[in-house]
């Protein structure tokens, strides 16, 4: 019995009664549909009956035809007035239903049977084991008795009685035990033998069908429940990323202007990940009042890991970096400590400079990252090549070196990943170093603001509708001087 029970069983919580119930709802409109197919159909035969191309007596034809009519209004108007937002209304809607195609098959004859497997089929679309398995003896039953019906109103299909067995179907309205014992034919085992040479086969058929649907609704209810799992799963997923992009845009310079009581630069950022969170990040930010600290790096990989590796390397250079020491120190310190405890095996190229706000002077060091992009006063963008040293993370105990510059009123410095250069549009062409001088030079005294809006807008024009592949992300720096 504990069995039984398990099996009728709806695994249904207060998390997924929604989704069961939107179901319901989907599946009582297409019971509705279902329904009216059925009486168009009820409402053709008694048009036809009336032309006399059937031969049902009319009286008979005219008496199912109304009843029939009746009971399609009561499904179709508790329908139309909840508007299919009753779960109890499949219980309405499929019961008539297979009474109603009881009613055709005892009208139309036996050719006509397996409309009754529609009230079966369609139960399964609930995804209820037990609903269906009621439903589908119910039409069994049904069925048994519209072919008794049928054989009562004077269908005898002679394919199914032994003699004489012509292999037609006679239609007989009057009279009929007269007509039928007058042919030898007793009705009584007439009835017996259309039920066992007819609907017996027919209720093997019946079996199988039932059984097909009730795997449906099981494997429809389980899928259902899966895929309210799956759902719940990566809304939960998307709301943590959220939260982590969040988290991330946090973790960088996003207020601008950053210094509004520095006027000796403007300085201008921006970061546009390929997925929620990214590995590319930027820094800058006062080592005292005199040094200012700029960061341009790029993480190895893509997602959630190389948003973790990201901030960790972040947090790593700016602690280092207002503990004093030069870029080579600070990266050979970063690097050192990164090492010792690297099991995902990631690296971050980085550019690491740090500029006398006073003179302009910058003492920087490049750990495998992309050149950056200088720009004197009155000339335009150009790369500026310099020297670089192995990847931070790629293997202990590496030294860098540091080199200088010199910026000079007006002067401006450019920073990027190779996400801006490596853009690739729909023919799988890389935007390249040279379109992106050509955009840094599209108003080259521009502010910083507007040569990074320069930049990301010729970047997503040749692109076009292609995926982005990695992040773009970028900082200007222009230098006013005392």
């Amino acid at each position: 019995m504990g069995k039984i029970k398990e099996y009728f069983k709806i695994y249904e919580s207060e998390d997924t009664k929604a989704v069961f119930e939107e179901n319901d709802y989907a599946a009582n409109r297409l019971s509705f549909y279902v329904i009216l197919t059925c009486a168009v159909i009820l409402i053709v035969s008694w048009v036809l009956n009336m032309a006399g191309i059937f031969t049902v007596a009319k009286s008979r034809m005219n008496i199912l035809t109304i009843a029939g009519l009746v009971e399609f209004a009561v499904p179709i108007v508790l329908y139309l007035k909840f508007k299919g937002k009753r779960r109890w209304l499949k219980y309405v809607m499929v019961i008539v239903l297979s009474f109603v195609c009881t009613q055709l098959f005892s009208i139309l004859n036996h050719n006509v049977i397996l409309i009754m497997i529609l009230p079966v089929l369609l139960s399964s679309r609930y995804f209820s084991k037990g609903f269906t398995v009621m439903i589908s003896i119910l039409t069994v039953l049904c069925a048994a008795a519209g072919s008794v019906l049928s054989v009562l109103y004077g269908i005898i299909d002679l394919n199914f009685y032994p003699s004489p067995a012509s292999g037609t179907v006679m239609m007989i309205e009057k009279k009929l035990r007269d007509a039928v014992m007058a042919l030898g034919i007793d009705p009584s085992k007439a009835v017996v033998s259309m039920m066992v040479n007819g609907f017996l086969p027919r209720l093997l058929v019946f079996a199988v069908i039932g059984f097909i649907a009730v795997f449906i609704a099981k494997n429809g209810h389980d899928m259902v429940l899966r895929q309210d799992k799956i759902a719940r799963m990566s809304a939960n997923v998307k709301a943590e990323l959220n939260t982590a992009t969040q988290i991330q845009n946090g973790m960088v310079p996003n207020i601008f202007p950053a210094f509004p009581e520095q006027k000796q630069f403007d300085v201008y950022a921006g970061m546009y990940t390929a997925k929620e969170v990214g590995g590319d990040f930027y820094d800058f930010f006062l080592i005292d009042d005199k040094h200012l600290a700029m960061v341009m790096a790029d993480v190895s990989g893509k997602g959630v890991p190389a948003a973790l590796f990201m901030m960790a390397s972040k947090i790593l250079i700016n602690d280092r970096a207002l503990m004093g020491g030069t870029p080579a120190e600070i990266l050979e310190f970063v690097n050192n400590r990164i090492c010792s405890n690297n099991q995902a095996e990631m690296f971050v190229t980085v550019w690491l400079g740090i500029l006398n706000i006073e003179t302009g002077h910058m003492i920087a060091a490049n750990a495998g990252h992309e050149y950056p992009v200088i720009r004197r006063s009155g000339g335009e963008y150009e790369l500026f090549k310099d020297k670089h040293g192995f990847v931070v993370g790629g293997m202990e105990g590496v030294r860098y070196k540091d080199y200088e510059l010199t910026l000079n009123k007006g002067d401006s410095i450019f920073l990027y990943t190779d996400g801006i250069p490596e853009a690739t549009n729909a023919d799988n062409e890389q935007f390249g170093t040279d379109r992106m001088i050509a955009a840094l030079n599209i108003k080259s005294d521009g502010s910083p603001e507007e040569v990074l809006e320069n930049i990301h807008h010729e970047v997503n024009k040749f692109v076009g509708d292609a995926v982005q592949f990695d992040d773009l992300t970028m900082l200007c720096l222009r230098y006013n001087g005392e």
